[in-house]
């Protein structure tokens, strides 16, 4: 069985120009595909490209094959089926927004015994 070869990629630039051309961010892409932002601004910028499924999932979400991630709505739209966005406070229970345990700010000041 042979497998056909991949489409491919677009230069960096034209994988940012086709980003933008969709309204996504790099945040939208690096999850849809299941990477970090900083790995998409990394191919976005030539210093890297992706390989093996990640190169397949990130050409068929910029090419339109896949469908895109959920989006902003529309300005004018129905606000009742906007998600909402994570409060402060969700974003220190669930670790912040780098997934790291963050300190709680209403922490009582460390002493050191007598």
């Amino acid at each position: 069985m042979t497998q056909s070869p991949a489409a491919p990629l677009p230069s960096p630039k034209e994988r940012r120009r086709l980003r933008e051309a969709r309204s996504l961010t790099q945040a939208q892409v690096a999850a849809a595909v299941g990477v970090s932002r900083s790995t998409v601004r990394s191919w976005e910028s030539g210093r890297t490209s992706p390989r093996g499924s990640k190169a397949e999932a990130y050409a068929a979400l910029l090419t339109d094959a896949a469908p895109a991630p959920e989006r902003a709505p529309a300005p004018g739209a129905s606000p009742a089926h906007a998600p909402e966005p994570p409060s402060s406070a969700s974003r220190a229970v669930t670790g912040g927004r780098h997934g790291r345990p963050q300190p709680s700010k209403a922490s009582p000041p460390r002493t050191r015994p007598k």
